[in-house]
């Protein structure tokens, strides 16, 4: 498998010029065809015997004429409604993005079932790993056997998933060893004599290691949001499904106890920056998270991404005298929101391989609805669609809606 670069480039909808008659005021019309991927739910089976007459499509609150409806399973159509003469693209584009620090053995189903029952001929494939990005064309897929790129593959993702983590693991041992030191440290620990700098030396230096460590560990997780959407702006003008799965695993972070937080604050109630280094370090942290979570939503559903989000669940590991805090509820909840706003699938288990086929099933049977907005302008503003169906006991899954440029 060769390396794989994603261009950085900027796609905006196609407009048609049309112009008055010769000698009068040339006039800009600008017509536009959207397509609404949408899925329709009863329970967790697909409903496939809707037609148009059962949808109602909204573009900011005003209803719009849906001009065809096709029925799409997989890369097949089987049926077209509708008007409009259009030609949709089903080659189906997938995006696996692992994110995470522990290798799952579970994770070498997911990629058998991802062979053996996802991918067809013509379909094409991008892997990322903590290490690299890797591509598999349509034609390796239909020249190599299935059990052969299953096994490439994973071997791949287990070595990349170690190699890749090897900073960031070392980090959070570190930061297990600190907080245990801080819980096992008597105040007079280190004291020679009476003088308070002797006295603070050991607490001071721990909680200064403590800092540097989880700031570092923090580095290694880090979440550029500006790549993020680059890489949701790179898929605009890729044809065909594209349907991205982020499998994010769970983590923690190393603190103390509250029983010794109290301790400590006891300890030292009169030494001020002792005590606000324990509160910002153990009691006060939060998280600071920074992504914009409208703007992500927004780009990928411009972008008619089908984005998945698979978290990866696991139990925190037992250190005596270490509290693991869970460190991953706001990626949990950006992440969610963007597949909402996509028609994406949302899993949080503790085996990807069956999230992973949950979501697949979930994307391979579609409606593609199309229509052109009413007094369409390109006025760069990002256009909210609603789409419903007549049974209110249904579940309606589409794209939030796209920008008018």
């Amino acid at each position: 498998m060769k390396k794989f670069f994603v261009l950085s480039f900027l796609a905006g909808f196609a407009f048609l010029l049309a112009g008055l008659a010769e000698g009068q005021e040339q006039v800009e019309v600008m017509v536009t065809n959207i397509t609404v991927p949408v899925r329709v739910l009863d329970g967790d089976n697909f409903v496939d015997n809707l037609t148009v007459a059962d949808f109602e499509l909204l573009e900011e609150g005003v209803p719009q004429d849906i001009q065809a409806l096709y029925l799409v399973r997989n890369t097949n159509i089987e049926r077209k409604e509708g008007r409009g003469e259009f030609s949709p693209r089903t080659a189906r584009n997938f995006y696996l993005l692992f994110q995470m620090t522990d290798y799952n053995p579970k994770l070498a189903e997911m990629i058998d079932y991802l062979f053996e029952h996802v991918l067809f001929p013509g379909d094409s494939l991008v892997l990322q790993t903590p290490m690299k990005n890797y591509s598999l064309s349509p034609q390796a897929l239909a020249t190599k056997p299935k059990k052969t790129l299953a096994e490439e593959m994973n071997s791949l993702l287990k070595k990349d998933i170690k190699t890749g983590n090897t900073e960031y693991n070392s980090l959070l041992k570190d930061l297990k060893r600190i907080v245990g030191n801080i819980s096992g440290t008597s105040p007079m620990a280190n004291i020679e004599d009476d003088s308070s700098s002797a006295s603070l030396s050991g607490i001071e230096f721990m909680l200064n290691r403590y800092k540097e460590t989880a700031a570092r560990m923090e580095e290694q997780r880090l979440l550029d949001e500006k790549k993020i959407i680059r890489f949701a702006y790179a898929l605009r003008r890729i044809e065909g499904q594209k349907q991205v799965f982020l499998i994010y695993q769970r983590e923690f972070r190393p603190e103390i106890s509250s029983a010794v937080l109290n301790t400590l604050q006891s300890t030292y109630q009169e030494f001020p920056n002792i005590i606000s280094d324990l509160q910002d370090l153990f009691q006060l942290y939060t998280r600071d998270l920074s992504l914009n979570t409208e703007l992500l939503k927004k780009a990928f559903a411009d972008s008619s991404i089908n984005f998945n989000f698979i978290f990866m669940n696991k139990s925190p590991d037992y250190v005596s005298g270490v509290v693991m805090r869970e460190q991953s509820e706001d990626i949990f909840k950006a992440f969610s929101q963007v597949a909402r706003a996509t028609g994406g699938y949302v899993d949080n288990s503790q085996n990807p391989a069956a999230g992973f086929k949950n979501a697949t099933e979930n994307a391979s049977t579609y409606y593609l609805l199309y229509y052109s907005p009413k007094n369409y302008q390109k006025d760069n503003q990002f256009k909210n669609i609603k789409v419903t169906v007549k049974n209110p006991l249904y579940t309606v899954q589409h794209r939030l809606g796209y920008f008018a440029n």
